[in-house]
């Protein structure tokens, strides 16, 4: 089976320049080169970690590992000076107190850190990158009792006292923040092509575009100890990162191949960089970055097998202002759709229904240090939702009452779209999303009938009597076929063929009723017609037609079958047609008298006359019955 998603954008080329502008814009890159240069690579150990910056600008390795700390070489360039300084130092990247048990540093530190994770709680990212050398002085000044030369050139004055955290020699210092930002405008097509394995063959294209302008800001904390009387800076943890700023977003999707099974796929098709910012807290080297990560997905629910091509566009513009920690996000978006265009391709062949949803996310995303330390980032996700169904065959219901059911078929398609905000932060390599921090309403797009003539599964059920009398009320119901597949209300009509009208409304499975009399005999077209649905499908040529004979009554000639004699006068309409008289089956009404001609009414005799049984008398001690005759009204 093949299945095939197809996206078509600009090259890939698009995103290089991109991120070459972007980089160059920071100056960095001749001193940056320059200084990877003159390292080469000498005497290191360990791997380099992927950061989703420029590793010429900035690259970590991991020197050591272990359950919730890792010890890092971090090389870069600081851009804060008007001369780009490159820097070299190691540091820790604790994520959890039981750590800092694996890491020789001195008891004032320890006992720091471990108040830090337990007054975490959830309330902020708790992941402390520590600068080593820092850690390694501490620990020298805690054996000797006074501070080394390095820790003196480093040191901050003491908080003021009245904390009884901060009274006496050790102790902790305040936490500072310092908040980085960067603003950058992007414009970001898609063009990926993958296998999507799992039994399907082929590739998966789309066309988008994602444009506008944000401003990236991320938050971080200092994290300071007291050491004789002194705060001493020695590591940073992240604090939350922002986004906000103005985007427009489009997708315009196909899809075309042979499925047959429920299906889901998730790809990252791009992560072009938005730069990134190097600098000094106090002694502390800190790097931050921003990337654009874009990624496709589809999920796909069968429950027959089929082919699908289809092209939906549909297009939003607003803006957003989200803060993302590890517990969540905050903040406001505000989008207006665009409108769909009006003429799109679609084609496909089903029995059975399939229901492929594509979504295609770009996202900003900060980080400090590198993605596995600490990142987080606000994505726009637009989602084309797909459903195509088919239907062959006669188990769809009676359309026009003759106990017969019809052989049908169908194939349509249907196409809804929705934006949504989500969110994502991670720690160490410990991701949570929120899928749905803002969103549209689902939109539909359009509704397609592939079938050349139209659907004829589509067309409602018009029951009722194929022949009424004139001026008489007879009941006409309908309702849409039970293989119909949505839920959503229909608004149908009925036409009477005379110029009159009657519009309803219901759920499919709910059977509507209306009354009608004609004024005037002959044959009238009766139609029932499936206009559109609450959704916003609107159906074409979806409509049941049938003959109704109008006829005027006529009056059966006077029957007379019956004598009084015996039991009485039985004048039935059951004896009358068994005995072959010309008299239908259900009279609209019935006349009984005396042969004479006095009605049965002014008789003074118990008698029975309607127009479901005719007349009967029944002879008594206190009665013997007149001879009576009736006739029928009939059409």
């Amino acid at each position: 089976m093949t299945y095939a998603y197809r996206v078509t954008t600009a090259s890939r080329r698009g995103w290089k320049t991109l991120a070459c502008g972007l980089l160059a814009s920071l100056s960095l890159l001749t001193g940056a080169e320059a200084f990877a240069q003159q390292r080469g690579e000498e005497g290191d150990q360990g791997e380099v970690e992927e950061t989703g910056a420029d590793p010429k600008l900035y690259t970590e390795k991991v020197l050591e590992e272990g359950e919730g700390y890792q010890r890092k070489l971090i090389i870069g360039v600081t851009a804060d000076d008007e001369k780009p300084v490159a820097y070299e130092r190691e540091f820790y990247s604790i994520s959890s107190p039981e750590a800092l048990r694996k890491i020789k540093m001195s008891q004032g530190l320890y006992e720091d850190l471990s108040a830090a994770f337990a007054e975490a709680k959830g309330q902020e990212d708790k992941v402390f990158s520590i600068d080593k050398r820092i850690v390694d002085e501490l620990l020298i000044a805690e054996q000797k009792g006074e501070l080394t030369p390095y820790l003196k050139e480093i040191a901050e004055p003491a908080d003021e006292e009245g904390d009884t955290k901060r009274m006496g020699p050790f102790g902790s210092c305040s936490d500072q923040s310092k908040s980085k930002s960067k603003s950058f405008s992007f414009s970001s097509p898609i063009n990926t092509s993958s296998n999507l394995g799992g039994g399907f063959t082929g590739s998966i294209y789309t066309t988008g575009n994602m444009s506008g302008s944000a401003t990236g800001e991320v938050v971080i904390k200092i994290k300071r100890t007291k050491v004789f009387w002194v705060c001493i800076p020695y590591g940073v943890r992240f604090g939350h990162a922002r986004a906000f700023g103005n985007a427009s977003v489009s997708n315009n999707s196909s899809i075309n191949g042979s499925l047959s099974y429920a299906f889901n796929w998730q790809k990252q098709v791009a992560k072009p960089s938005l730069g990134s910012l190097d600098f000094f807290i106090g002694p502390i080297p800190v790097h931050i970055g921003f990337n654009l990560p874009i990624d496709l997905g589809l999920s796909i629910n069968a429950t027959a097998t089929g082919t699908v091509a289809y092209n939906g566009q549909q297009t939003a513009t607003g803006n957003f202002d989200y803060t993302c920690t590890s517990g969540g996000c905050s903040g406001y978006a505000n989008y207006n759709l665009g409108n769909a265009p009006s003429s799109q391709p679609v084609t496909g062949s089903v029995s059975g229904r399939i229901q492929p949803t594509l979504w295609a996310q770009v996202a900003v995303r900060a980080y400090l240090y590198s993605e596995w330390v600490a990142h987080a980032q606000v994505g726009v996700r637009a989602y084309l939702y797909g459903d195509l169904w088919g239907y062959y065959g006669n188990t769809c219901g009676d359309a026009n009452g003759d106990l017969i059911n019809e052989t049908v078929s169908a194939l349509t398609f249907d196409l809804d779209w929705r934006l949504f905000i989500t969110g994502r932060a991670s720690l160490v390599g410990n991701t949570s999303n929120w899928d749905n921090l803002w969103s549209t309403s689902r939109r539909h797009i359009k509704f397609w009938d592939l079938l050349s003539g139209g659907s004829s599964a589509l067309r409602p059920t018009l029951l009722g009597p194929a022949t009424v009398p004139l001026n008489y009320t007879n009941s006409y119901s309908s309702r849409m076929r039970p293989c119909w597949p949505y839920a959503d209300s229909v608004n149908s009509q009925f036409n009477w063929g005379d110029g009159t009208y009657a519009s309803f409304s219901a759920v499919p499975g709910t059977t509507t009723t209306r009354a009608k009399f004609w004024t005037s005999t002959g044959a009238k077209a009766v139609r029932v017609t499936a206009l559109n649905d609450s959704h916003g499908r609107s159906f074409t040529n979806a409509f049941t037609e049938r003959t109704v004979q109008v006829n005027a009554p006529v009056w059966t000639s006077w029957i007379n079958r019956d004598v009084p004699g015996g039991v009485g006068d039985y004048e039935t309409l059951v004896n009358i047609r068994d005995e072959g008289y010309p008299v239908c089956a259900s009279p609209l009404a019935v006349e009984c008298k005396t042969t004479a001609g006095v009605d049965w009414t002014q008789t003074g005799q118990s008698y029975t006359c309607n127009a479901s049984t005719g007349g009967t008398c029944v002879n008594s001690s206190s009665q013997s019955c007149l001879d009576y005759q009736v006739r029928f009204l009939c059409f």
